[in-house]
């Protein structure tokens, strides 16, 4: 059951990290459908959008790698405890720091192409 919990807690930061790394190498186009950083604002132009899958890309990058090693040191050190309890903690974190990523993505499109 231990290594099914670790691929579990894993599983959302590495698909961060491999979202962030697609989108670095090849934005999607804004007229295009699929898998995409689509808000009100990311939408307005294809500057926003572009810009947006910028930081966003950088932003969930940087997020994957420290949230997989995170999860995994955490996952390894209590091993031996009630680690599924422990489980829903991190997937928690894991899903908030995925919410604020937008907050702060919209942040700085307000602040860039907002009048």
């Amino acid at each position: 059951m231990y290594p099914i919990c670790v691929l579990i807690a894993l599983l959302p930061p590495i698909a961060m990290l491999a979202v962030g790394i697609w989108w670095k190498v090849s934005p999607p186009k804004l007229e295009g459908k699929g898998l995409a950083y689509r808000t009100q604002l990311s939408t307005k132009s294809p500057e926003a959008w572009a810009f947006a899958h910028k930081h966003c890309s950088r932003l969930w990058v940087r997020m994957g790698v420290i949230l997989t090693a995170a999860a995994g040191i955490a996952m390894y050190l209590l091993r031996d405890q009630d680690y599924q309890t422990f489980l829903i903690w991190i997937l928690a974190g894991e899903m908030a720091l995925f919410c604020v990523s937008a907050f702060l993505v919209d942040a700085l499109l307000k602040a860039n192409f907002d009048a």
